[in-house]
């Protein structure tokens, strides 16, 4: 991609080995969960959408975007620690969103800190709901994961499918591989393992029950093997305050924000994210 020069000094550039590396620096000393499945999507089907930000040849920010088929969803929005509040970080937001508008897409969909929330709220994105995060530590434990069934995986799209109201099978193929796709009634989740880390997401209910989000959370707990066991849930579906029951522990929230034509409320029958933060 050629560079996009914003003045003499910057450029909005495909990273390259070396941006990629200072992003992740700064990601672990954020304490910011970067996982495998981001990088491999960001460097393969998805390298148009991911931005480094550099000035002369000093990488400065780092964003990057989810062009899903009818919105997008945009994270991984940094700047370098000694580079802030030069207004960098909005500079580099505005530019990727104005890339993804100029492919048609006008919905766009964020999480943000309470730090980055009046940014977005200036460039006209309402809060629809609150993204909790728990974690859990299970003790390791022998179980016999098999790869998710191709009908798994497809009803696990399908389901996504209406709750989003957009196909993203793309990245659910990635989210899902060496994962396990659980089933409770009409709820359906994914385990993502990681080794030490796995995350429950996407989980999805037809029905908003706890009968179903407490099976979902013993099936993820048992699926897990082991490890830390993260899920990013939305505050409206109620589910955490059964994983408190379960032992897990709140270590955080952010607000939901979408901006464009979409109606401002949480997507119908979603329970937790597909990813902690940067796909949606």
């Amino acid at each position: 991609m050629a560079a996009n020069l914003m003045n003499k000094h910057l450029a909005l550039v495909q990273p390259e080995i070396h941006d990629w590396g200072a992003f992740f620096f700064w990601a672990q000393a954020e304490n910011w969960q970067v996982l495998p499945p981001e990088a491999t999507l960001f460097r393969g089907p998805l390298a148009d959408w991911a931005f480094a930000l550099r000035q002369d040849d000093q990488t400065c920010g780092f964003v990057t975007a989810v062009p899903y088929p009818d919105f997008a969803w945009l994270g991984n929005l940094m700047i370098a620690p000694e580079m802030r509040g030069q207004g960098l970080g909005s500079l580099l937001f505005d530019q990727v969103c104005h890339k993804l508008r100029q492919t048609g897409i006008d919905n766009i969909w964020l999480t943000a800190s309470d730090q980055g929330k009046p940014l977005y709220a200036s460039r006209g994105f309402r809060e629809c709901d609150r993204v909790e995060r728990w974690q859990m530590f299970i003790p390791a434990h022998h179980h016999n994961c098999s790869p998710p069934l191709p009908v798994d995986l497809a009803n696990l799209c399908k389901a996504d499918r209406r709750s989003w109201g957009t196909d993203r099978r793309l990245v659910l193929q990635y989210l899902a591989t060496g994962g396990e796709i659980l089933r409770a009634g009409k709820s359906i989740a994914l385990v993502q393992n990681y080794g030490a880390t796995k995350v429950l997401g996407p989980w999805l209910a037809l029905e908003n029950t706890a009968r179903e989000h407490a099976a979902i959370i013993l099936a993820a707990t048992r699926a897990s093997g082991g490890g830390t066991l993260y899920t990013d849930v939305l505050a409206s579906s109620g589910a955490g305050a059964l994983l408190q029951d379960c032992g897990f522990t709140c270590c955080g929230d952010c607000a939901l924000m979408v901006a464009g034509t979409s109606p401002a409320t949480p997507p119908d029958r979603a329970v937790a994210l597909a990813s902690l933060g940067s796909l949606g």
